[in-house]
Formats: C-alpha cells, sequence, structure tokens
C-alpha cells in the first residue's frame, strides 16, 4: 500500500523526485498501482543501467525517451503547471519511493515500455524481447527478462 508521504519527506522536495513524479503523472496517471509501481521501476532500471544519466531527473528528461518531456506533448505544459504538493503527485512519489525498496520487479529489469494505444508499436520493439503486459503499457528487455 503506497501513502502519501509526510511534508517533512525530504526526497519528495528534492529536484529528481519532483521530475520522476511529473514524469509518472505524464506517463501513467490514470494506470492501475501495478502498472504505475512498474513505470517506477522502469524510471529506476535505467537509472542502474546508467546511459540515460546519473539521476532520476536526467533518466526522465533524457531526449525522445518519455514523451510527456517532448515540446509537442500537450500533457508537458499541464504538468508543469502542477504544484510541488500536488496530491497525485505526492502519492506517485509514494510509489517511486515504494519501487526503490522493492524486493520484486514487476518488469523483470524491463527498460522499454509503450502505451497499447498506439496503433502501430514502435520500430524499437521488434528488437527486444517482450516481457509482459502491465495496464496499459508493453514492457520490453533488450535482452530475455530476467527471472
Amino acid at each position: 500500500m503506497t501513502d502519501r508521504p509526510s511534508p517533512i519527506d525530504p526526497d519528495f522536495w528534492t529536484f529528481p523526485y519532483q521530475v520522476a513524479s511529473r514524469t509518472m503523472w505524464g506517463e501513467c496517471r490514470g494506470e492501475p498501482l501495478e502498472g504505475q509501481a512498474a513505470v517506477a521501476h522502469v524510471l529506476l532500471n535505467r537509472l542502474k543501467d546508467g546511459r540515460w544519466g546519473n539521476s532520476l531527473a536526467t533518466v526522465c528528461m533524457w531526449p525522445f525517451q518519455f514523451s510527456c518531456w517532448n515540446n509537442s506533448d500537450p500533457q508537458r505544459t499541464k504538468m508543469a503547471a502542477l504544484a510541488d504538493d500536488d496530491e497525485t503527485l505526492a502519492k506517485l512519489f509514494a510509489i517511486i519511493k515504494n519501487a526503490e525498496r522493492a524486493e520484486r520487479d514487476p518488469t523483470r529489469g524491463a527498460m522499454f515500455y509503450y502505451a497499447d494505444t498506439l496503433i502501430v508499436p514502435p520500430k524499437w520493439a521488434s528488437s527486444m524481447s517482450f516481457v509482459r503486459k502491465i495496464g496499459h503499457h508493453q514492457f520490453y528487455c533488450e535482452r530475455e527478462p530476467v527471472a
């Protein structure tokens, strides 16, 4: 169960977690809890990998990786306008923190996903290993998923 973080939780107010929470708002706020946790794990898996930077903020804002940060995405303006203490951001922050402590990754190490509402899957998906569908997202690894 994820609870709203305490206003004194220092991580909630840090730039990397604010960016990560906003990324999740833009990418998966309408998903069930399991789907939101899966997106959080993708962010963390990319951070561990290092190719997308060495902070959650860099991972999230890496060019053309998460569509909510693309200039052409209408969610970007809405996401940027959210108050730092927005209740949904606080809940998404708690999901990220829970994912950091989790023993099990529901994506089995996935670093890529796309919304199944796309009519045509992204080209990259054909060269990846499908892990599973969670909510409205299809999750992928570059290699065979971790058991």
